[in-house]
């Protein structure tokens, strides 16, 4: 039987039984989490070699690599242990996008294919996921952008601020109504102006979380504090944030603080869909 690390191509300089031992405890691990989930090692071996380098092996994430490898195939049960173990954190945070369940379910549908199938003549997308990140995490992201994109489609496209403040249209009340299109392009610049008043590790964190979709336990691994913590950072910059775009749009617009507070509750609804659409460009 061909080595696993033979198959890996792990470059000069690299220990061989170093390299082999990884990975058959790779295979291992995955073979157990997934039994029914069926990868030729070898392949497996030479699917991980074109994504990790020797130096990050330990650290590749088996059973995500795994679920991988067999979906680039669309192998059905790597498929539905996506649809099952995956798409759920999905759902949630596509609900959070003030999305309606319609517009979740086309998302998912388009997710899937561009994932599984392949779109406009690129191979399926799930190949290029790395192995070294949570991939609920990277799934995340792809449906966040998958939304995006299709909340920008139409011939009434708006950007993502402006469905932050059009969110549920029905439900307003025509002062409602009037404040968002009289007060959209102030709370634009007030909002702008108070995410580059933060300080650049509250950005970043803030990017971490909505952009990158890493959960608190993932910022506080990688900032190695505890989950609390991180959690107690990611809460401050956020209320951080909301407060002085507050300030701001009250001070460019003069209105009263009532009327300020009913467009604070709906930028408060949406706040991941407008930082998603800032801090992803930049």
């Amino acid at each position: 039987m061909r080595p696993l690390s033979s198959a890996f191509a792990r470059g000069a300089g690299t220990d061989a039984q170093d390299c082999e031992r990884v990975l058959e405890a790779l295979v291992l691990r995955a073979r157990s989490a997934y039994p029914h989930v069926t990868v030729d090692p070898a392949h497996f071996a030479e699917f991980i070699g074109r994504r990790v380098s020797p130096s990050e092996l330990e650290q590749a994430r088996a059973e995500d690599l795994w679920i991988a490898c067999a979906s680039t195939s669309a192998d059905p049960a790597a498929l539905a242990v996506v649809e099952a173990r995956y798409l759920p954190d999905v759902d949630a945070a596509l609900g959070k996008m003030g999305l309606s369940q319609d517009s979740i379910g086309e998302v998912k549908q388009r997710l899937r294919d561009v994932l599984f199938v392949g779109d406009e003549g690129r191979p399926a997308r799930i190949g290029e996921y790395r192995g070294l990140g949570d991939l609920r995490a990277w799934l995340r992201v792809s449906a966040m952008r998958a939304a995006l994109k299709l909340m920008r489609k139409g011939a009434r496209e708006t950007s993502a601020d402006d469905a932050l403040l059009e969110m549920r249209a029905q439900a307003d009340d025509p002062e409602l109504a009037y404040m968002k299109a009289t007060y959209r392009a102030a709370f634009k610049i007030a909002f702008q102006e108070a995410l580059e008043s933060l300080l650049p590790r509250e950005r970043t964190l803030l990017k971490q979380q909505v952009v990158d979709g890493l959960g608190i336990d993932e910022l506080g691994a990688l900032y190695e504090v505890h989950r609390a913590t991180a959690a107690r950072w990611v809460q401050a910059a956020r209320e951080k944030l909301l407060l002085r775009t507050r300030r701001a749009f009250m001070l460019r617009t003069g209105i009263s603080t009532d009327e300020c507070e009913s467009i604070m509750r709906m930028v408060r609804s949406q706040l991941d869909l407008s930082l998603h659409r800032r801090l992803s460009t930049g």
